[in-house]
């Protein structure tokens, strides 16, 4: 084997995995009101070359407990669509059946009959199973095969009785013969006879079906083959098959998935009756809706850029698709780089799809308002990986405004984790290298301004406050040099005024020039004086200490000083003295006197 034939083998193997693990969680949350919910996921995939694993995840979760009707009615799905599935789920329930009828295993007999009762209500099984199994318990009938024979009219009598009327009879009128031939427990008894209470009422509980869309019915005809039938194994169902054919089944899982969106997209509405519009959002609608479930249903960033790509999308449409992605993946509960996967592949398949991410980004970044906070995260993230890839250029940033003016909370914390992402991917130093080559300062002069000092001081606590100082050196050092340069020209401007002052003076008027003179002439004597008062002779000097030792020993008390607060001036209105004898309080009626 080639090392291309070796790569593919690996290739297929991974996507073996991923699809098992994928179908296996489809049928983990399978329930009877989820049935065509999970139909439709499980053909976002390709179970057409995954057919053993649905099989034998539909086994398994009927032999974990009685599923029958749910599982009955979702392989009645997919039956119409891939019949090769029905046969061979068909041809396994059968041979599991019929080994645990020959050792004896009850519960797996029970279990296997209940499907394929269930499988023959739902058409996708012929009647004549049904009659060949009944005639097997019958054959050498004893109470365990007659309990089973009841078992199986109660869950199929009903179909058997419209389809099949004399063979339903006559299987009542063995067990009949039997339970008056032999003697048996009264509860086997009573279960004998709550059966043909059920076949007098026409069955009444199995008149209630799950409720299914309109889908052709392909039904199989199997018979019984007691010597040659040895059932499958869920490994040997699970095991990985090198399949040469895989390119022609993925084009065909393409036709059908087409198909089925066709018969659901289909309206009764005649065309003349819709408004000119319903064309476009009806495709519009299609669109997102195929993008959707292309990347739900696809188990790798590649496999899902591969089946958009395959589209063939015209120009005008990239944008939309892109538009998509971004809010497919804005919606999951955390970042996953499933997205980022296909943003990569995408862009690197044409330029085209550069400029519809391009445009996308600005989009987003202009309406960042509107998402809410998981949401920008996500988005944030999602960016911030296409940024790492260098499949998208940091040209995108010319639209990114920071400073106060022109920033909200909501785009800060979306650039937050974009710029996280970056230094997650690439690390500091190579996220700084790249934002400081040459070419690229065109489009970061408003991301990191060094025109303008509010700006720069702005963006530059903005940075520091995530933890990014590193990539604001730049502006740190174009804030030092504007700050010198005002100092320096404030310099300047103080020496020019100096200068003014002193050519003014020079040309002033002759009484301006008698002032100046006069005022240096008094400040010539004050100079002299005060240096008559710095040289005095020494014995001025012993003398003025020989008083001052004087004067301390005269008081020794501290000499108390002058407050230096201003005196409170007095007020020039008079003061009204009072009287030393208090004063006689005035009686309340005015007739009334104090004294004789």
């Amino acid at each position: 084997m080639s090392q291309e034939d070796q790569d593919v083998v690996i290739l297929q193997k991974e996507s073996w995995d991923h699809l098992k693990s994928y179908i296996k969680q489809c049928f983990r949350s399978l329930t009877r009101s989820s049935v065509v919910e999970e139909y439709r996921k499980l053909f976002a995939v390709n179970i057409l070359w995954g057919e053993r694993l649905v099989v034998s995840s539909v086994l398994q979760k009927q032999s974990a407990g009685d599923s029958s009707e749910i599982l009955a009615a979702l392989t009645s799905l997919l039956n119409a669509h891939i019949p090769q599935l029905g046969e061979l789920l068909i041809e396994e329930t059968t041979s599991r059946f019929l080994n645990a009828f020959k050792t004896h295993n009850s519960k797996g007999c029970y279990a296997m009959a209940a499907l394929i009762a269930e499988l023959f209500n739902y058409e996708v099984l012929h009647e004549i199973l049904i009659l060949q199994i009944l005639h097997l318990l019958m054959e050498g009938v004893n109470v365990d095969s007659a309990c089973l024979a009841m078992f199986v009219l109660s869950k199929c009598g009903r179909q058997l009785m419209l389809v099949a009327k004399t063979a339903h009879d006559l299987a009542f009128e063995s067990l009949r013969k039997f339970f008056q031939e032999n003697k048996v427990e009264r509860a086997v008894y009573r279960r004998f006879e709550d059966l043909f209470d059920l076949r007098k009422r026409n069955y009444p509980q199995l008149s209630k079906r799950i409720h299914l869309p309109d889908h052709e019915t392909v039904t199989h005809t199997f018979l019984l083959d007691l010597e040659s039938s040895t059932p499958s194994s869920d490994e040997s169902l699970e095991e990985f098959r090198y399949d040469r054919n895989f390119m022609e089944k993925e084009s065909e899982i393409e036709t059908l998935r087409s198909k089925l969106f066709a018969l659901e997209g289909t309206d009764a509405t005649p065309d003349e009756q819709r408004p000119a519009e319903d064309k476009t959002q009806s495709r519009e609608l299609e669109m997102k809706k195929k993008i959707y479930l292309t990347l739900k249903g696809s188990l790798s960033g590649d496999e899902a850029a591969h089946k958009i790509l395959k589209y063939k999308f015209p120009d005008s449409e990239k944008k939309a698709v892109v538009d998509i992605l971004v809010t497919a993946c804005s919606q999951e509960t955390t970042y996953s780089k499933f997205y980022g996967i296909v943003a990569e592949r995408l862009c690197s398949s044409h330029k085209s799809w550069k400029a519809a991410f391009g445009q996308s980004f600005h989009d987003n970044y202009s309406a960042v308002d509107e998402f809410q906070a998981n949401q920008v995260r996500n988005m944030g993230k999602f960016w911030g990986h296409i940024l790492a890839s260098d499949y998208l250029g940091f040209e995108v940033f010319e639209s990114v405004h920071m400073n106060a003016n022109e920033t909200s909370s909501a785009g800060r914390v979306y650039l937050k984790f974009l710029f996280q992402e970056l230094v997650l991917d690439l690390s500091i130093d190579t996220l700084q290298a790249r934002l400081d080559e040459p070419y690229i300062q065109p489009f970061l002069v408003n991301l990191f301004p060094k025109d303008d000092a509010e700006k720069s001081r702005f963006s530059i606590n903005y940075f520091t406050a995530i933890g990014l100082g590193r990539l604001t050196e730049g502006m740190r050092q174009a804030l030092a040099d504007m700050e010198k340069k005002v100092v320096a020209l404030q310099d300047t401007e103080a020496e020019s005024g100096s200068s003014l002052f002193s050519r003014r003076g020079s040309s002033s008027s002759p009484k301006t020039k008698a002032y100046i003179q006069g005022e240096r002439a008094s400040s010539e004597t004050d100079n002299s004086h005060s240096l008559e008062r710095s040289y005095r002779r020494p014995q001025d000097e012993e003398f003025s200490q020989t008083r001052y030792s004087e004067s301390l020993t005269r008081s020794r008390t501290s000499v108390r000083r002058r407050s230096r607060t201003p005196t409170r001036r007095r007020s020039r209105t008079p003061t009204r003295r009072r009287s030393r004898t208090p004063a006689r309080r005035r009686s309340r009626s005015p007739n009334t006197r104090f004294g004789p």
